[in-house]
């Protein structure tokens, strides 16, 4: 009794600290999946590193065993920390729907980073369990000698890292659709991604080991330092998507996505400066602002379908001051301020690329930075901020929105893709090649060229009229955004008056 009485604080403690977390591990270690998934991966892991020994054992290659046993171990552990454990993340989530609990967390006054954190440790702790099971077998692969410390430092960093991102990932897609057929294709979806991912990480392993001297070089450097830029910018992404989905409705749900959006566009910025002093190739300069912003789309179309009121908790993020209630406008919530983020990007993006030109090993390129960027950013506007506000006008209820997102998600590819079909029924054969107007890769492509094709001069016309048409019917929805928080700051500042009067 002494001892349960002394432990009993110490556990009250932790349920306070996050009883997500707690909820979320005692559910894993008892359910049937992890039992499964852990001895099934155990019991693979232990036959095929016996099978490994056992058939060097009998070659004259015993001396280099290490690196084979290494690529068995870490097969094993990857499958389970790259595949078993976000998808369990992404089954745990996806049971608060299943089991009518999400919003009752929603409700609870539990905060949506305690109820994602919860979930991310959850996920982390069995991914440990793995980690300290497998241990053993890597510190035995090194004893065989065939590999190094710094190798196998490395791909266990990168691994740690690409679980957390994954995880993140899996937490945030269950979150994302409450009807069970939706979260039933996007498992799928997620499933598969994670065997690509696994794939992968296999082909990493077996590159590192096989040469790990390429981990000395700069370039290796490099390579390694990117994929971990990338994973912690993807994982931080669907992060704050999935504290947007536990968040209420009233909350501010979107500003520290828009923050986030905005970081990986300055972190877009740096690269591609890093790149173009390394190669001197424009391409360096432009092509990473071209990449976040591909990377960014589905959160543009997010913000540009908004609603376009401010919440009741969100006028609180307002301040009093004008001035710096007029520069919060882009990263407050709302489809009108949507759009005056997208233009914070734009201009994020152009000069993020032409001081990569500033600080490279060349100054040359300017136009041909400042003209790729410009294409890629007016076609997504057009694109994006064109149909989210004619659709805006006949409905701005959460079903009128998810249906705009899904009709705008159907309409670009089709937009893109539809004239190489009008192409075979017409016998034109470059619509059937893609070559047309409306798509944004071609464009790109024969932008530079002095002998521009007849269809891009056409194309970038048309663009011109389609921003210009974009920004007339985006007015209205950007005129009432900055009237609104103009509105909650003067309100604000009312309140304080009388507070100290």
């Amino acid at each position: 009794m002494t001892t349960l009485a002394a432990f009993a604080p110490r556990r009250a403690l932790v349920d306070r600290l996050n009883p997500i977390l707690v909820k979320e591990v005692r559910q894993a270690l008892r359910g049937r999946y992890f039992k499964l998934m852990f001895w099934l991966t155990l019991g693979v892991a232990t036959f095929a590193g016996l099978m490994v020994v056992a058939s060097g054992a009998s070659s004259d290659e015993i001396d280099a065993l290490g690196q084979p046993f290494f690529l068995v171990m870490f097969g094993c552990m990857s499958a389970a920390v790259h595949a078993f454990t976000p998808f369990s993340a992404y089954l745990s989530t996806s049971a608060e729907w299943d089991e009518n609990t999400h919003d009752l967390l929603v409700l609870s006054n539990l905060r949506p980073h305690q109820i994602v954190l919860g979930k991310l440790l959850s996920a982390l702790t069995q991914a440990l369990l793995y980690y300290s099971t497998f241990g053993p077998f890597l510190v035995f692969a090194f004893l065989l000698n065939g590999i190094d410390l710094l190798s196998i430092s490395v791909l266990l960093v990168c691994s740690l890292v690409a679980c957390t991102g994954l995880s993140l990932t899996g937490i945030a897609l269950a979150s994302l659709a409450p009807v069970k057929a939706a979260r039933g294709i996007l498992m799928a979806v997620f499933g598969a991604a994670l065997v690509m991912v696994w794939g992968g990480s296999m082909g990493a392993a077996a590159e590192i080991t096989s040469s790990p001297q390429n981990l000395r070089d700069p370039e290796g450097q490099m390579g390694v330092a990117f994929f971990l830029t990338i994973a912690i910018v993807v994982g931080g992404l669907f992060g704050a998507i999935a504290l947007a989905r536990f968040a209420h409705e009233e909350e501010n749900r979107s500003t520290g996505l828009r923050l986030l959006s905005t970081g990986m566009l300055l972190l877009a910025g740096a690269w591609g400066a890093w790149l173009h002093a390394q190669f001197g190739d424009e391409e360096a300069a432009w092509g990473m602002q071209v990449g976040a912003g591909c990377v960014l789309l589905p959160a543009w179309l997010f913000f540009l379908t908004e609603p376009r009121a401010l919440g009741r908790r969100a006028t609180k993020h307002v301040s009093a001051r004008r001035w710096l209630a007029l520069l919060s406008i882009p990263f407050l919530p709302g489809d009108g301020r949507g759009v005056f983020l997208f233009l914070v990007h734009f201009v994020c993006a152009l000069l993020g690329g032409v001081l990569a030109l500033r600080f490279g090993a060349t100054s040359g390129g300017f136009l041909e930075v400042v003209g790729m960027v410009s294409v890629f950013y007016a076609y997504t506007f057009v694109f994006l901020a064109l149909p989210a506000a004619v659709a805006s006008a006949f409905g701005v209820s959460a079903r009128a929105r998810l249906i705009t997102r899904i009709t705008i998600v159907v309409l670009v590819p089709l937009v893109t893709l539809g004239p190489a079909l009008a192409g075979l029924l017409f016998g034109s054969r470059d619509w059937m090649e893609l070559r047309h107007p409306l798509n944004p890769v071609w464009i790109m492509q024969k932008l530079m060229r002095p002998d521009k094709p007849f269809g891009v001069v056409i194309g970038l016309s048309g663009l011109a009229l389609g921003v210009l048409l974009t920004f007339g019917l985006n007015a209205k929805r950007m005129t009432s955004g900055v009237i609104e928080v103009l509105a909650a700051s003067r309100a604000r500042r009312e309140r304080e008056q009388l507070a100290r009067s």
